[in-house]
């Protein structure tokens, strides 16, 4: 944006250099007009995303305050906690009821 800007700063002044005194001042005024026009444009998309992340924050605040949104999370908690240790046991189980520990070696023979 800076770059865009002083690339038609240049050739703005380069356009100036080769008018009249009036062709100039009509010049700069549009361009001052213009400056003004990007910088109200600039202001409204600011206020846009300002607003919109506000409103954002205060939805994912009132989703994650919901008491039914808390439960579930409790729940899926509990079920994940529960599922690891079904595993856990399930694995020790395995190991339990043959009463060795397996165990696998792979040798590998190099030729010269």
């Amino acid at each position: 944006m800076r770059t865009l800007a002083s690339a038609a700063a240049i050739g703005f002044a380069l356009a100036l250099a080769a008018c009249s005194q009036t062709e100039q001042d009509k010049a700069q005024a549009s361009a001052n007009e213009a400056a003004s026009d990007v910088k109200a444009v600039g202001a409204d998309v600011g206020e846009d995303v300002k607003e919109g992340a506000q409103k954002a924050g205060a939805e994912i605040k009132e989703v994650t305050s919901d008491p039914d949104v808390k439960a579930a999370a409790g729940e899926a908690k509990d079920a994940l906690k529960n599922l690891g240790s079904s595993i856990k046991d399930a694995s020790r189980n395995e190991d339990s009821s043959t009463g060795t520990a397996t165990t696998t070696t792979t040798t590998t023979k190099k030729t010269y």
